[in-house]
């Protein structure tokens, strides 16, 4: 049975632990909200509580008052005091009123509205009538005793009215207390719970931090180790290169002297075996001479593809006017021989190394002239600036990576035999060959030179061309800085 193993990044994890930090925090912010808003709502039904019971203890005070205020007059008969009976209507109605706008959505309460404005109606009534009867004059004590019999009866029903409204009023606060109480005692609970889910989150937070600076720490040492290792292979490329670059020279030397030994012997033998009756043998004679004469251009060549690999300045200042009027100069004679037609127009002033880049555009116009098979060849040179945005929407740079945000092209066309786009990348490929060497000579070491050289300069070097109509070489080199 195989074991899954489910593994977090270093990176994702802390995105976790900080997402769910975020949530825990957020959850604690809300309940301490809903929290504070419930208490203020119990606070601010305390203070409702208080003004029902202010204002319902009022009104039974008004009334009391005024009933006191009667039994008064019976005992000093000082008319000032029935005259305070003409504000308790107009009170007890005021208190009455703030009262029923406080209680008027309570279904609790409402019986209890209706009988105390009921028993407030009595008693108001009783008021009157006893006014009435103590200002008549004729006061008799059964009459009296009834009136105040009435009234002590109303004021008895009111306080008890009074009192249920009161307990009512008494057991809602109780049990918003109890549930605000309640609330309170588990908001404290979860605050404290989240808050310790929150410093556990903060130390996963910070173990994962240091986890992540440990993991940076470890691939910042396999960096540097491996730039290290890869500066040491680049030390020990460029001793590798010097070595080879050594031999291929001394190897050419040393091949060159038996080499022309070979040639001047076999030339010797065939000035003297001119008139000999074998043809056989004059025929390998001359074989031998063409074979050395290959081989001294190999190694020649060979030579030169060995030097552009070294990286030389690439800064110097080039004017490529100058460097094709020295490659006419040396081509002069296979120019003239060949009755070729060659325009080349102005060119610009350009970064690069001034032997590479003229031995990259003589190898091309050698290319040119060898593989001309018109009457009047045809070569045309011209240059254009370009930026990559423009090469993008080109088929010449479809395998390069560009480093640079402008090129100057350089075209090199001609009228020649062509070939199949087809080979386009063999071409660039050394030994490879399109054609026997019984066609055209050659080694095939020509074009794999020019595409080193431009690869030292960091440009690239394309090629379109069609079969009898002729090739256009494009040599891009990139413009690094204004000269």
């Amino acid at each position: 049975m195989s074991v899954i193993e489910f593994k977090i990044s270093n990176k994702n994890y802390f995105y976790l632990i900080a997402g769910f930090s975020i949530v825990i925090i957020l959850s604690s912010i809300l309940l301490a909200l809903y929290t504070i808003t419930d208490n203020y709502r119990s606070l601010s039904y305390l203070d409702k509580a208080y003004g029902i019971n202010a204002r319902i203890d009022k009104i039974y005070s008004i009334m009391k008052d005024a009933e006191n205020q009667q039994n008064a007059y019976l005992i000093t008969n000082k008319p000032g005091l029935l005259n305070t009976n003409n504000y308790v209507e107009r009170d007890v109605n005021i208190e009455y009123s703030g009262l029923y706008n406080v209680l008027k959505n309570e279904k609790e309460q409402h019986e209890n509205l209706i009988a105390l404005r009921i028993e407030i109606e009595m008693k108001l009534n009783v008021l009157k009538v006893g006014k009435k009867y103590l200002e008549s004059g004729d006061v008799k004590d059964d009459s009296l005793r009834k009136i105040i019999a009435s009234g002590d009866f109303i004021m008895d029903k009111t306080k008890e009215t009074i009192n249920i409204m009161k307990k009512i009023e008494y057991k809602r606060f109780s049990i918003l207390r109890e549930k605000t109480f309640t609330k309170s005692e588990l908001s404290i609970f979860i605050i404290a719970l989240t808050s310790g889910i929150s410093i556990v989150l903060l130390i996963s937070i910070l173990l994962a931090l240091r986890r992540e600076y440990n993991s940076k720490n470890l691939v910042e040492q396999k960096l540097i180790a491996s730039e290290k290792q890869l500066q040491l292979q680049v030390h020990m490329l460029n001793l590798s290169n010097k070595e080879l670059e050594q031999f291929a020279y001394v190897a050419s030397h040393d091949l060159e002297e038996p080499l022309r030994k070979i040639g001047s012997f076999s030339e010797k033998i065939h000035l003297k075996l001119t008139d000999y009756p074998d043809e056989e043998v004059i025929d390998c004679l001359k074989r031998l001479n063409n074979s050395v004469a290959r081989m001294r251009v190999l190694i020649n060549d060979l030579l030169n593809y060995s030097r552009v690999t070294r990286l030389l300045d690439i800064n110097e200042k080039v004017n490529l006017d100058s460097i094709f009027k020295l490659i006419v100069e040396d081509l002069g004679i296979a120019i003239s021989t060949k009755n070729v037609v060659l325009n080349i127009k102005p060119l610009e002033e350009i970064s690069g190394n001034n032997t590479q880049l003229r031995q990259l555009f003589q190898n091309l116009i050698s290319n040119a002239l060898k593989f001309s098979d018109k009457s009047v060849p045809k070569i045309e040179v011209s240059g254009q600036y370009y930026s990559y945005e423009e090469l993008k929407n080109t088929d010449w740079i479809k395998d390069f990576n560009s480093k640079q945000k402008k090129y100057y092209c350089i075209f090199v066309k001609d009228n020649g035999i062509g070939f199949e786009l087809q080979y386009l990348r063999q071409i660039f490929i050394i030994f490879q060959r399109l054609h026997g060497r019984s066609e055209y000579e050659g080694t095939g070491i020509g074009l794999a030179i020019c595409k080193r050289i431009v690869e030292n300069h960091e440009g690239f070097i394309t090629a379109e061309s069609e079969v009898g109509k002729g090739t256009t070489f494009i040599i891009g080199l990139p413009v690094n800085k204004m000269i």
